[in-house]
């Protein structure tokens, strides 16, 4: 068994303490001293990062190395990601990096499995647009087949979406809509049939109608997400809010809530110089990010959310959203994934991982 102390993030809020964990299971968390060697830190003792919307690394997609890519964002602080994959890649490629992706996820662990952004999109929304593609479920059935897939994402106004979302909700895989100018009707029958996170909420979406008078706006795509109770937000943090606005993220988090607000960093820059931004420009337009989570959890810090609500938009709400129920938190029972950070929250290092032997 090993223990830390220190100031430990809680879900609701910071506490002095100490944590113990063995087996890869936090088993203990509390303000009474256990027996045994305990392991002083500075700073703050905190859940991993969870990512759920990731491209790439500074260096390769996740098409093209995920071992490397899930080593990167370790060193930045991610005990938990889904590799994601957009709608840009060919039906043989695609099964080829599932394949791939499975056998990195046997030995990098903190792979969780992938996030496929689309085809199933708006072709007029997102970097690259892409054909107009109607669910096929000989082609679909294929990456279900992988068992890697564990959140996809299409827009609701595709032709037999509904029928599509039944399918891989039944199959264990999160739904998720996005990319999209659905009407609120067509949202509504996207959460009912089993949508669960919006992905990237105000990020290539749109309104699906002109007002009907001038001087009126019609109910957008965004709007009706966060009318339905329960979803989850993905937003894209960047330290410039070009993404979304400060202002925008606190009505999402006034209207939906801090439980249902899911940062992510929707990185993907490979092969792109570091120039010290966190946006992607390519082609005149915005093309995602360079963030990495620790970045997110800064940028959330300095734009003047606690600690608690920091570690729930980065942690224990991307974890609830894609049913990982086992980590996210620091709790008796909970996968014993902990990194250190200092008071700003500026992350330091791994402290443990449920994988790691005791």
């Amino acid at each position: 068994m090993k223990t830390f102390k220190g100031k430990i993030i809680l879900k609701d809020g910071v506490t002095e303490g100490y944590v113990s964990v063995c087996g890869g299971k936090i088993t203990y968390v509390g303000q009474d001293k256990p027996e045994g060697e305990i392991v002083g830190t500075e700073g703050f003792i905190a859940p991993g990062f969870i990512d759920i919307h990731c491209h790439s690394s500074m260096k390769n997609n996740a098409e093209d190395d995920p071992g490397e890519m899930a080593d990167f964002h370790l060193s930045h602080g991610v005990t938990t990601m889904l590799m994601t994959f957009y709608r840009d890649i060919p039906h043989d490629r695609l099964m080829h990096a599932l394949e791939k992706l499975k056998r990195a996820a046997a030995v990098k662990k903190n792979i969780y499995g992938a996030h496929l952004e689309g085809p199933y999109l708006n072709t007029s929304l997102g970097y690259g647009k892409g054909e107009k593609l109607i669910p096929d479920q000989n082609i679909y059935g294929e990456y279900i087949k992988t068992g890697m897939v564990k959140q996809w994402t299409s827009a609701p106004e595709t032709e037999g979406i509904e029928r599509f979302i039944e399918k891989i909700s039944a199959s264990n895989i999160v739904p998720a809509i996005g990319h999209s100018r659905a009407s609120y009707e067509q949202v509504k029958a996207a959460y009912d049939k089993g949508a669960k996170i919006v992905t990237h909420i105000f990020d290539a979406t749109g309104t699906y109608a002109p007002p009907v008078y001038e001087g009126t706006k019609e109910m957008g795509f965004d709007e009706a997400c966060m009318l339905m109770d329960g979803m989850y937000c993905e937003v894209i943090c960047d330290g410039e809010w070009i993404h979304v606005k400060k202002e925008k993220l606190a009505l999402l988090i006034k209207t939906v809530g801090i439980d249902h607000v899911v940062a992510i960093t929707d990185m993907s820059c490979a092969g792109e110089k570091d120039d010290g931004r966190d946006v992607c420009i390519r082609d005149g337009e915005l093309h995602g990010t360079k963030l990495t989570m620790d970045k997110v959890a800064v940028n959330l810090y300095k734009a003047g959310y606690g600690a608690e609500k920091v570690f729930k938009m980065t942690s224990l709400n991307p974890a609830m959203a894609i049913g990982a129920y086992d980590r996210g938190e620091i709790a008796a029972g909970k996968k014993a994934d902990l990194i250190l950070t200092d008071e700003s929250l500026k992350f330091n290092k791994v402290l443990s991982t449920s994988w790691e032997r005791s």
